[in-house]
């Protein structure tokens, strides 16, 4: 090659360069905040939700002890519904946010008919759960109590995290990062509430359960972020990537960047479905430890893996169809309706199958099945 052809050359990788590092400063051309920190920024109607649950929740775990008052079936159902007053914080009764509106329409038969069950099984907190008796269950060490329906099932939880994933998880990943809420106007700010387009995904963040600066701060967390945290924060890394794909995607809509925000809607699916299934791999595990040793410590943990698994029907992209789903239900309760769900009949062999099968479904959960 001649100086002239060299020099040409040299031309062409300095301009080719420089297109390159054009490109690139576009691309990153807006900053990324280290916490939720943005403008117009207001989810107060997940808050209401996150409040109506745990006063619900509250409740419905109230009969979890010997001699423990009855529940009212139809308290809990109206603060399902935030109707007739049913909440101690006079706020949340002047609120036109409820959770029943907001879960899966084909679901909220099934909590009102739980919460039936719950109130039924209530009146017998004077007796001692067994196979086939409602009452109440005490681990070895006398420290810890639950109220079980007469298959061994805590309710309370069931409904918890059920609301938690037929409501907060569907709302969050399936609603308002679907189509129908992220396909809108992403120009006019309106003071408070910014675009419409960041205002639905605000609202997705307010079902996580987290402050602003999480996870450098974790006081307050509830919930999802309760869950994200934990075992599944140690090896899974979950509420990091979780917290990171919503301040990303947030970033990215106001920066007018699509093509990001939806490569981080993937990655907040994905992380969010992370913590169901980690979520029912802890407690599954927790199931078998204690299934011979500790019956009250075992029901209790596997009426939370019940309900974690119940919710990954409902996530904006789910790795399991329902009938898979159903299918580890069955392993896990024996049934995959859980009114019929008996738990006295599961056996270490059978929560191995659901344990396989959920690391099978997620294989991120492979390398770590055992410590969750």
């Amino acid at each position: 090659m001649n100086l002239a052809s060299l020099q040409k050359a040299l031309l062409i990788l300095a301009v080719f360069g420089l297109g390159l590092s054009s490109c690139k400063k576009d691309d990153d051309s807006y900053d990324v905040p280290e916490t939720y920190s943005f403008e117009n920024v207001s989810y107060s109607g997940q808050t209401d939700r996150l409040n109506m649950l745990g006063e619900l929740a509250a409740y419905a775990k109230s009969a979890s002890a010997v001699s423990a008052n009855a529940l009212d079936a139809n308290s809990m159902k109206d603060m399902f519904a935030n109707q007739n007053d049913p909440f101690a914080d006079a706020d949340l009764n002047a609120s036109s946010k409820q959770l029943k509106s907001k879960t899966v329409s084909t679901e909220q038969t099934l909590m009102e008919d739980l919460m039936d069950a719950l109130a039924a099984a209530s009146l017998y907190t004077d007796s001692t759960a067994s196979n086939g008796q409602a009452g109440i269950m005490q681990t070895n060490d006398g420290t810890k109590s639950y109220l079980l329906n007469a298959n061994g099932l805590e309710l309370a939880q069931v409904i918890e995290k059920g609301i938690m994933g037929a409501c907060f998880y569907y709302q969050a990943t399936a609603v308002y990062m679907g189509s129908g809420k992220m396909d809108v106007d992403n120009e006019t700010v309106v003071e408070g509430e910014g675009t419409e387009m960041e205002h639905h995904w605000d609202e997705a963040f307010g079902y996580f359960g987290v402050p602003t600066d999480y996870p450098s701060n974790t006081t307050g967390i509830r919930f999802w972020g309760k869950y994200a945290d934990g075992s599944r924060e140690t090896y899974l890394s979950t509420g990091t990537n979780l917290m990171n794909a919503l301040i990303k995607g947030r970033a990215a809509i106001s920066a007018q960047d699509l093509d990001e925000r939806d490569a981080q809607i993937a990655i907040a699916r994905e992380q969010w479905e992370l913590v169901l299934a980690g979520s029912a791999l802890h407690y599954i595990n927790k199931g078998i430890a204690n299934l011979s040793d500790d019956a009250a410590a075992a029901h209790h943990a596997l009426s939370e893996a019940y309900a974690f698994v119940y919710g990954l029907k409902f996530g904006g992209q789910q790795t399991l169809s329902t009938a898979d789903v159903d299918a580890i239900l069955v392993q896990v309760g024996n049934h995959a309706d859980p009114l019929q769900a008996n738990l006295y009949n599961s056996t270490s062999a059978k929560l191995q199958a659901a344990k396989t099968a959920l690391v099978n479904a997620f294989p991120a959960l492979a390398s770590v099945q055992d410590q969750l």
